[in-house]
């Protein structure tokens, strides 16, 4: 049966954005990271990977149809905002980053988590002429979402502190990147 393979397939690629994000997340924060921010993090990503797929797939055209093509266009200035912010705070001689209190929690958290899914959210459109079973595959989305960028951001808050601005520079540029991949795949 084909269908578990795909179902993962999807969600490694759907998880990519949300790793991208976490990992700037990490280099961004002003505390070193413990257990439970990654948790947060890791959760928060993985809820919105699994429930915009069903969105999508719930509501299949209707969701998708904001005026004038608003989804991918919303998540392109969220993270280009971020993006923008991360890579001046990079620069800037002083010490410090995007965010003044913590990164991992609160309307931050949830704009990025938005962000970064509403490409699962066009993905849920394709369950059923893919053939996939939309709880299954949007399950298997979240956990893997979840998985990865709990691994990334335990990897990135042992490695990429040591870059400093550098690293914040890079992960802005990583989340303009994301932005500018969802533009050009509508």
């Amino acid at each position: 049966m084909m269908e578990p393979a795909v179902s993962a397939f999807l969600g490694f690629g759907l998880a990519m954005d949300a790793l991208a994000v976490s990992i700037a997340i990490v280099v961004c924060a002003p505390f070193h990271l413990s257990a439970a921010p990654v948790m947060r993090v890791s959760g928060t990503f993985g809820l919105f990977q699994a429930l915009m797929p069903l969105a999508g797939w719930v509501f299949a055209g209707k969701a998708l149809s904001m005026p004038n093509g608003a989804g991918p266009w919303i998540a392109f200035s969220l993270l280009v905002f971020v993006g923008g912010k991360m890579i001046y705070e990079g620069v800037k001689p002083r010490e410090g980053c995007l965010f003044t209190g913590d990164p991992t929690r609160g309307l931050p958290l949830i704009l990025l988590a938005i962000g970064t899914s509403l490409d699962a959210l066009a993905a849920g459109v394709g369950f059923a002429p893919l053939g996939l079973a939309p709880l299954f595959t949007s399950t298997v989305i979240g956990v893997l979402t979840f998985a990865i960028v709990a691994v990334g951001m335990s990897l990135a808050n042992r490695i990429g502190r040591r870059a400093g601005g550098r690293a914040a520079v890079m992960g802005g540029l990583i989340l303009i990147a994301v932005g500018v991949k969802i533009l050009f795949s509508i």
